[in-house]
């Protein structure tokens, strides 16, 4: 009798070891708004987006297709910008964020949405994130946007109008502005973003690189703002992104009429480069020299 009252309490102990490994092994349940929430947090800190070191990190929050969509699209955009060419979380290029605010989530069997509403640049926006249940646990299956696309839909190359064209910026300079219009450079002048609207392309940044290039030195209808990448064969020889370095490496030469062109020359296309959320150090190269070197 003795014997088998050891053998049950053995066994108790041993399925309740088994229990208490599994109930460690399941993972942490949170609702849709923690997730979204949890998301943003990680998104400052080391964005799950643009990387192709952890595709753990994307499975954390987005679900198997999402994450796959993701995923794909950093690895083969390789050296350049991909399909996403904004902030994926808010939508944007150029941001300014006030009145950040997460909403009280709408749950449904098996599904959620969870809306985000937000200022950019005083414009007030709302996007909405869709969850659903994979294995019990919350997954973020597509973000809905107000302009009418979808992360999905941008990451498969099938947002209607958005798989034709897209926009860029390039900035020119408001000379004497004072920091009034855009960012305050060099001799109290203002950088000043232009909007283009060019084919869908693979490689934005060196499209909106070659449209700095090209532009007229006063662009019509803004007749306030200029363009001082002006010069001799200027061209772009090669553009790339380098663990979050844009290295672009042109030929040609600059033209320079004073001190004050200098941190006009080197605002633009830093700035121009800085739009996309890849980019965090620009290096630029005219020929064998930087343009440091160059201009100077």
């Amino acid at each position: 009798m003795k014997t088998i009252k050891l053998i049950f309490v053995v066994a108790i102990i041993v399925l309740g070891s088994s229990w208490t490994s599994q109930a460690q092994r399941r993972p942490k349940q949170v609702s849709p708004e923690q997730l979204v929430s949890d998301l943003y947090r990680q998104h400052k800190q080391r964005s799950p987006f643009f990387q192709t070191r952890s595709r753990a990190l994307l499975d954390k929050y987005f679900t198997r297709e999402l994450a796959g969509l993701i995923w794909r699209d950093a690895r083969s955009s390789g050296d350049e910008v991909g399909a996403l060419d904004g902030d994926p979380l808010f939508n944007a290029q150029d941001m300014k964020i006030t009145n950040f605010q997460i909403q009280r989530a709408t749950v449904m069997p098996g599904s959620a949405s969870v809306p985000v509403t937000f200022a950019n640049f005083g414009e007030k926006h709302q996007i909405v994130f869709r969850l659903v249940q994979e294995r019990g646990i919350w997954k973020i299956a597509d973000i809905a946007y107000d302009d009418g696309f979808s992360l999905v839909k941008i990451l498969q190359g099938d947002g209607g109008t958005a798989e034709k064209s897209q926009t860029i910026k390039i900035y020119l300079v408001a000379v004497g502005d004072d920091g009034k219009r855009g960012k305050k450079i060099g001799c109290g002048d203002s950088l000043v973003p232009i909007t283009r609207s060019i084919k869908k392309t693979a490689a934005p940044l060196a499209v909106a690189i070659r449209e700095l290039l090209t532009t007229p030195q006063h662009t019509e209808g803004n007749s306030a703002l200029e363009n001082f990448w002006k010069g001799r064969n200027l061209n772009v020889r090669s553009v790339a992104i380098v663990n979050r370095t844009a290295v672009i490496r042109l030929t040609g030469e600059v033209f320079v009429a004073g001190v004050c062109d200098e941190p006009r020359i080197e605002g633009q296309i830093e700035e121009t480069a800085r739009q996309f959320p890849t980019v965090n150090k620009v290096r630029v190269f005219i020929g064998n020299r930087t343009l440091s070197q160059a201009i100077r």
